[in-house]
């Protein structure tokens, strides 16, 4: 009995122990059922909402902007297409397609300037070479245009040598730098030798643009850098071209000359020497010898001592320079009979690749500081070769009339001495002349000038004595 009591209760424990465990399974199935039921809902929320958030994606709306401008573009309405690039890349600034996509639109109503600003600026935040290369061909395209169209000056040259500056083995870049060479100074500078370098001097109808010597230094500096880390024979035939900024002429001033020889020695050491180079740099050396003998008859002359021309006439050094001319001896300073010297400027002139030079005379540049002329005509006395000189003063004003001159000749010639007494021998004569605007002149003479029988009369006087 007790062993069927305890077995029976041992089986209905069992039993009552399987049942308890159904029940938990039960429980349990019950409680996953409900929790695949909560999961499977928010599974289906989200499917609902994906569109609305898919579609707020700053992907998806730099796409659907960028399709927006290619559509205006297609039907060429590229205001609306640029807008709606910008609106792409105030999204996503890293949009490579929108700032090429926005150049192009630019590019469509000729604005060179934007396209390549957004060029420029999507490389500086994309760093993606392809904006880079495209910006560059713009700025090479911009420059065929404007050589094609004869309107090229050196600002179009300085717009290649950036491309060359990013790009050092840039070969369309030297390639074009090449061409562009006799066409910029023929379309820009041909017409008036003083207008490169010398930016006051061009007008605003002639429609170039202004350039300074130190440009122009500065961009050969630039090209010599380039080839300094990436040199090449043709970047080196360029720089050579480039050396004598003309193939006709143009005006330097004095102290721009200096700099310009030492700039041609610099070439001459990085790159190489030319013919052209080296008769360049003889005018620039010359220049500056010639005005090395003059600087101290210029000091006395500046402050009124007229009276200095006397002695400086007779120096030696006046007069080997006065006798190179009258013999015709070899020079790069262009022999004439009355030669200027001045401190302001001098022109340089090509002659089948010689370059030969001279001063400005007080004619080409009125607001100069004075004007000395050398005298380099044969006329002697007795045997005796005169010496000459001229001289004119700084205008008043940079007013060109009343215009004064005045020449010192020393010359064998009579001089009345005692009663009458006519003497010859050799002494100075001082002629100053005064123009007006109305062409008139005021001449006077001084004979024997600084000397013990010294005599002045007018030039009327003179002539109506020779008449009688």
């Amino acid at each position: 009995m007790d062993t069927a009591r305890t077995t029976g209760y041992r089986s209905s424990d069992r039993s009552y122990s399987r049942n308890v465990k159904l029940k938990k399974r039960k429980k349990r199935s019950r409680v996953n059922i409900r929790k695949i039921g909560i999961i499977a809902a928010t599974t289906l929320l989200a499917a609902t909402a994906g569109y609305v958030i898919y579609s707020h994606l700053p992907v998806v709306k730099v796409n659907k902007a960028i399709a927006a401008g290619d559509k205006y573009s297609q039907d060429a309405d590229y205001e609306a297409a640029i807008d709606s690039y910008a609106e792409a890349i105030e999204i996503d600034s890293h949009s490579v397609t929108a700032y090429s996509n926005m150049a192009g639109a630019y590019l469509s109503i000729d604005d060179y300037e934007s396209a390549k600003q957004t060029l420029y600026n999507g490389f500086i935040e994309t760093e993606n070479e392809g904006l880079l290369d495209n910006y560059h061909a713009v700025i090479m395209n911009e420059a065929v245009k404007v050589i094609n169209d004869q309107q090229a000056d050196m600002s179009t040259v300085l717009a290649i040598e950036k491309v060359l500056s990013e790009d050092n083995n840039n070969s369309d870049a030297i390639g074009l730098l090449d061409s562009a060479y006799s066409r910029v100074f023929d379309d820009a500078y041909s017409y008036d030798m003083n207008a490169l370098f010398r930016p006051d001097s061009v007008t605003s109808t002639e429609g170039s643009a202004k350039f300074t010597y130190a440009e122009y230094e500065a961009f050969v500096k630039e090209l010599l850098s380039i080839y300094s880390a990436s040199p090449s024979d043709e970047l080196k035939e360029v720089i050579l071209k480039y050396a004598t900024p003309s193939d006709i002429s143009f005006t330097i001033s004095v102290s721009d000359a200096a700099s310009y020889n030492e700039l041609l020695a610099t070439i001459e050491s990085t790159v190489s020497g030319s013919d052209s180079i080296t008769s360049m740099r003889e005018c620039l050396t010359n220049a500056s010898d010639v005005l090395g003998i003059f600087s101290g008859i210029f000091e006395q002359l500046d402050v009124g001592n007229v009276d200095e021309l006397r002695s400086f006439v007779v120096s030696d050094e006046y007069l080997t320079l006065r006798d190179i001319f009258l013999k015709d001896e070899p020079t790069p300073q262009e022999n004439t009979t009355y030669v200027p010297i001045s401190r302001e400027a001098i022109i340089l002139n090509n002659n089948e690749g010689q370059w030969s030079y001279r001063f400005l005379n007080f004619e080409e540049n009125p607001s100069t500081d004075g004007v000395i002329t050398l005298w380099a005509n044969f006329f002697e006395d007795d045997g005796v070769q005169r010496n000459a000189i001229s001289y004119e003063p700084k205008s008043i004003e940079d007013n060109y009339y009343p215009h004064t001159k005045y020449s010192v000749t020393y010359l064998y010639s009579y001089i009345t001495s005692g009663k009458a007494t006519k003497v010859p021998k050799m002494n100075y004569r001082l002629d100053t002349t005064v123009t007006t605007q109305d062409g008139d002149q005021i001449e006077t003479i001084v004979g024997d000038w600084g000397g013990e029988n010294e005599w002045t009369m007018d030039i009327e006087t003179i002539e109506s004595r020779i008449k009688a």
